[in-house]
């Protein structure tokens, strides 16, 4: 977590209703927008994230975030999302229960858990002007301009910015998908 995240949790878990409204008010919308491309749904999106921004004010004393601020706000955004999905598709079909217990379909969604996990950690390590950059274009949706007069920098540094994140990212992904490999190699022979 950097230093200004740090000082917005303090001030979060310090029931600090200014920090806490200006830091809602500044996110809010990108969360949103991430919640909606998982949902499909506004109502339900905007019902995600105002439950764990809750929860960060009603439990954020007794939480200890180790990532950044952002990057754990993404993640619980993401489990209740698919919480949500897991639950739409278990109301909205009446699926006999033994599709419902196939181990194929758990353990996709135990693989497509752990792949989020793995990239929001995987952008958390990125260098702090490279994460910044990257965020504010893959999820606030802002042009390489509207990121470079935000920022005070030129537009070819934020492509710079941008295609390290991306190799950074591809680099951790494809390392992710040689560890699968070993690990079912190993574990499931024939």
């Amino acid at each position: 977590m950097n230093q200004q995240e740090e000082i917005i949790w303090r001030g979060i878990q310090e029931k600090d209703t200014a920090i806490f409204e200006r830091y809602y008010k500044e996110h809010y919308k990108s969360f949103f927008l991430m919640a909606c491309r998982y949902l499909k749904d506004a109502g339900q999106a905007s019902e995600i994230v105002n439950d764990v921004f809750m929860k960060l004010w009603q439990d954020g004393s007794g939480m200890s975030i180790d990532s950044s601020l952002k990057s754990y706000i993404y993640k619980a955004i993401i489990n209740r999302c698919l919480n949500a999905l897991n639950k739409s598709k278990r109301e909205g079909f009446h699926v006999e229960l033994d599709k419902v217990r196939d181990v194929g379909y758990e353990m996709k969604q135990i693989e497509d858990n752990e792949l989020m996990v793995k990239l929001y950690t995987a952008i958390d390590s990125l260098p702090e002007k490279c994460r910044q950059v990257f965020e504010m274009s893959r999820f606030e949706e802002l042009k390489q301009q509207e990121i470079a007069d935000k920022l005070g920098i030129s537009i070819k540094t934020v492509k710079n910015h941008i295609t390290l994140a991306l190799k950074q990212l591809n680099q951790a992904a494809l390392k992710s998908i040689l560890f699968s490999l070993l690990f079912f190699t190993k574990f499931f022979r024939l």
